[in-house]
């Protein structure tokens, strides 16, 4: 007669089922919320403010995404291809934005590019008292500030990518007779695709699920929608339909990333493997790669002017 034992349930796999349970009761509490709803309420909403809702926010998260893949992909082959005096220094400079909270860039710049800001008023004296310059609350200036916070996510994924990169390909193909542009665009990049897509879906990800910046710059968005209908009109379920669109545009956002992903497999055939070697610059592109990092990292970590203005950060009036 054969015993059979029967599998136990560990301690372990009790833990990781409660912590499961945990993180999905809210969500199932939305969810029943959002469907015991009135129709009325559902027809409210989709005729009303969810087209805009929806625009507003894809659209923010692909301005940002767009104007991030730019920025982090430079900085990152600034710092991994070149070598040149205060390397090191910008290296680890260019994850700082990732210390402040976007509320509080979008506090700063709300005020020096705001009406009657120092940067408008600098303007006006030398375009004319009529002139004008973007404004923070507008869709560019929420792309602005969000990108200047949300870019070292591609970075720093786009950096270790670079570290590792096997420059045997790109001998191959200079060998081939590819210019260094062609062997950027059709060798290099291609190969570090999979660390920039899981940058870029971060960096979505963090788009539409932030608040603090979009409440500060008055852009309506989802998350600032949930905020007003829970706090100006005391609508739970308005809320909480809001709030599944959310979670299903956030799934839609994964789904995407893994389908960029789906063919992208990488493999060593065999052992030669090189790690690229950095390029010792002049005097002339030690200033040019200096004045470009400098720039950024000033952009994204305007300390001296958010520290000459007091601070009363307040939620914007719903």
């Amino acid at each position: 007669m054969i015993a059979v034992r029967r599998p136990s349930v560990s301690l372990l796999q009790l833990a990781t089922l409660a912590s499961a349970a945990l993180v999905l009761l809210p969500l199932g509490y939305v969810t029943t919320l959002a469907l015991s709803a009135d129709p009325a309420i559902w027809h409210r909403l989709w005729t009303t403010r969810v087209p805009e809702l929806l625009l507003n926010t894809v659209s923010l998260g692909g301005a940002v995404a767009l104007l991030t893949l730019v920025l982090g992909v430079s900085t990152a082959w600034m710092v991994t291809r070149f070598e040149f005096p205060g390397r090191r220094l910008w290296e680890a400079g260019l994850v700082l934005p990732l210390a402040m909270p976007t509320y509080v860039l979008a506090y700063v710049y709300n005020y020096l590019l705001g009406f009657s800001g120092p940067v408008e008023q600098l303007w006006q004296m030398v375009a004319g008292p009529q002139a004008r310059i973007i404004s923070p609350q507008s869709f560019w200036g929420v792309t602005f500030v969000m990108a200047l916070d949300t870019f070292p996510f591609v970075y720093l994924l786009t950096r270790s990518a670079l570290l590792s990169f096997n420059v045997s390909f790109e001998e191959v193909a200079r060998t081939c007779g590819a210019s260094p542009l062609r062997r950027m665009l059709f060798v290099t990049l291609p190969l570090l695709r999979p660390s920039i897509v899981a940058g870029v879906a971060l960096v979505i990800l963090y788009v539409v699920s932030d608040f603090g910046a979009v409440s500060l710059l008055r852009y309506q968005t989802l998350t600032y929608a949930v905020f007003q209908q829970m706090t100006g009109r005391s609508d739970n379920q308005a809320a909480s339909i809001l709030s599944i669109l959310l979670v299903i545009l956030a799934l839609l956002f994964l789904l995407t990333e893994r389908w960029f992903r789906r063919k992208s497999r990488f493999y060593q055939t065999t052992g030669r493997f090189r790690a690229p070697q950095r390029i010792q610059c002049g005097w002339w592109h030690t200033a040019t790669l200096t004045t470009c990092l400098a720039t950024v990292i000033g952009l994204a970590k305007n300390d001296v002017a958010s520290s000459s203005r007091p601070w009363r950060m307040t939620v914007p009036s719903v």
